[in-house]
């Protein structure tokens, strides 16, 4: 127990959420013809995964599905969260947000850097299939070199710095990873919802409407979630 108390409390935690890059497709076919383009190409995918998706338009498609792709997305808010027994709550947070993705990566760099010198894991859910890769793409393609904590190509699954909650959650079943959401997680855990007031569906939504303050207090609220969960492992 000891060493799992361990492990839960020397990770930082974090939490991402994404707007679409151009308020509509027709900005964005403005602004850069080629990845509008090459969007319409990517709504064939969706289209073809996805009976609901079949009759929808380019742009309907954009608005719902390009905040999940790196490619077609920004991100508008980084929150990180840690076990603080000198804070309220015995948790301290802090989130960068705003218009300038540029600033908002090279800040969360600076964090990540501080993360691997102290020897913290990073922790979230799913963060391995949407957090990390989505940080580490973005700042590709903004010029940033990122973090050594992000290249993770060539190190073997117990050197990468990573904890999951899905995968912790999934106790190895890769479907039980894809199919637990955070909302159904903290539900299941008799927590609270970060989901009460917006998800993650409505990130974009409220970015192109100038709300980054709810979207900021959402993504703590979403690490708040993550740290509780992992709390409960320790049955406390």
């Amino acid at each position: 127990m000891f060493i799992l108390k361990d492990v839960v409390e020397n990770c930082l935690y974090l939490d991402v959420e994404t707007a679409s890059i151009e308020k509509d497709l027709e900005t964005l076919r403005e602004k850069n013809p080629r990845l509008a383009g090459l969007w319409s190409k990517r709504a064939k995918f969706y289209r073809n995964g996805n009976s609901e998706y079949v009759t929808m338009a380019d742009d309907g498609i954009f608005k719902e599905k390009a905040a999940l792709e790196p490619e077609f997305s920004r991100i508008v808010c980084v929150s990180f969260g840690s076990f603080d027994t000198n804070s309220p709550e015995g948790m301290r947070f802090i989130s960068f947000a705003g218009n300038d993705e540029v600033e908002i990566l090279q800040k969360t760099n600076k964090i990540l850097n501080n993360a691997a010198v102290q020897g913290l894991k990073l922790c979230g859910h799913n963060i391995k299939g949407f957090d990390i890769p989505c940080i580490g793409k973005r700042m590709i393609y903004n010029g940033i070199q990122p973090d050594d904590m992000l290249k993770v190509w060539g190190k073997k699954p117990w050197e990468i710095p990573y904890l999951d909650t899905a995968e912790v959650f999934g106790f190895g079943s890769w479907s039980q990873q894809r199919s637990l959401g955070l909302d159904l997680l903290t539900c299941s855990l008799g927590l609270e919802s970060p989901k009460a007031n917006i998800d993650g569906s409505m990130v974009s939504e409220y970015y192109w409407d100038g709300r980054i303050s709810e979207i900021s207090t959402y993504c703590e609220a979403d690490v708040k979630a993550v740290m509780l969960a992992m709390k409960k492992l320790l049955f406390e």
